[in-house]
């Protein structure tokens, strides 16, 4: 009897479903066996979370067996260190799992605040508790004008009109893709009030031009992402923001065993320059782990990596949205798509992302994505 070759993915996210899904099933590779772990109950949708904090979806993701292979077993824990020399992940509560390959696609997730924020099903669900609970006329402070922050704020004033709404940053709309006159004018449609500030992280308080100003009734946190410390307490190779470093083919440097995906890592030299935390980037970069886990086993070089974008979408409410076309370095092209017709496109892409992960499912090695720009690998 052939032993199996054990694959373990770290993380149940874009990236990591696609790594396991395509390996589960691929004919390249028939004596693989995937072990997925992943602390959730569910599938979570991560570009959803910002309408459940709302209110305005009753659900942030779907059920595993909708988006992942049948033959990738899922254990529902915590993953809380890697031991490289001996090929073994602790687990919470449970026993070691040991593995012959292991990829690291544990995402990431809101820097440390006790604000509300939108990041994870805990802490949406909190946000959307409080939301719910505030009287007609309380105020409400989104912390961030990026995408997340324009979001959450459009999100809200669907939800709750009754709310006073401001959203606050240094440079107010300065996102290259909330900065577009048609975000400022859907804002200004939902009542939602952008000011230049700062809010603070631990408090909430708002400081302006004129001055500073206790917390709303309730702080909504949206700047910035951070990691899990799990890569740098193991030992691995890290970049100062705990991002674990990889290869253009996504292999830990020195860890030719362990490759990354997803928003928890970062590539190194050109083919990385471009990348950006998102599902565009997960998707393809956990199906590039897994074909380069594949071309390794069958003895054959892996590919680099090579990720180009079409897209960057903003969902503004109610079935409005924002749709700006990008060069595959993700530089914004002359054209955009706005209102239903921005808010249709940017349904679209959300659906696809769960329907590219059920086919992936289903016919391993049937996902593909553009190329990305041409980029020198150094």
């Amino acid at each position: 009897m052939t032993e199996k070759t054990r694959v373990v993915v770290l993380g149940g996210g874009y990236a990591g479903v696609m790594a396991a899904n395509r390996l589960a099933g691929s004919r390249r590779a028939p004596a693989v066996e995937v072990t997925l772990v992943d602390p959730g109950p569910r599938f979570m949708e991560r570009i959803r979370l910002h309408a459940f904090a709302a209110g305005t979806r009753t659900e942030p993701g779907v059920d595993w067996a909708e988006v992942l292979h049948p033959q990738v077993r899922h254990l529902q824990t915590r993953a809380v260190g890697i031991d490289s020399d001996h090929r073994t992940v602790a687990l919470a509560h449970r026993e070691p799992v040991h593995f012959d390959w292991l990829i690291y696609a544990a995402g990431s997730g809101e820097q440390s605040t006790p604000l509300l924020s939108v990041t994870s099903p805990t802490v949406a669900r909190r946000t959307r508790d409080a939301i719910a609970g505030l009287p007609p006329g309380a105020t409400v402070t989104i912390a961030g004008a990026g995408p997340t922050g324009v979001e959450v704020a459009c999100a809200v004033a669907v939800s709750r009109p009754d709310l006073v709404i401001t959203v606050v940053a240094p440079a107010g709309l300065a996102n290259p893709l909330t900065a577009h006159p048609a975000v400022a004018r859907r804002l200004h449609h939902l009542n939602v009030t952008v000011e230049d500030g700062r809010v603070d992280r631990a408090s909430g308080a708002v400081t302006t031009a004129v001055g500073r100003r206790p917390a709303g009734q309730a702080t909504i946190w949206t700047v910035g992402l951070a990691v899990a410390r799990l890569a740098a307490d193991s030992g691995l190779p890290v970049t100062d923001d705990g991002r674990l470093m990889v290869d253009a083919t996504l292999t830990v440097p020195g860890h030719p065993r362990i490759l990354g995906a997803g928003d928890a890592v970062a590539v190194q030299g050109g083919a990385g320059r471009h990348l950006r935390a998102s599902c565009a980037s997960a998707l393809p970069m956990g199906a590039h782990a897994a074909d380069t886990v594949l071309a390794r086993l069958a003895g054959t070089t892996p590919d680099a990596i090579d990720i180009g974008y079409l897209l960057q979408c903003l969902d503004l409410g109610a079935g409005h949205g924002h749709v700006q076309a990008v060069h595959p370095d993700d530089a914004a092209r002359p054209w955009a798509v706005a209102g239903r017709a921005g808010g249709w496109t940017k349904e679209q892409v959300c659906r696809k992302t769960i329907a590219w992960l059920a086919r992936e499912a289903r016919r391993p090695g049937s996902f593909t994505w553009p190329s990305g720009p041409a980029v020198s690998v150094d």
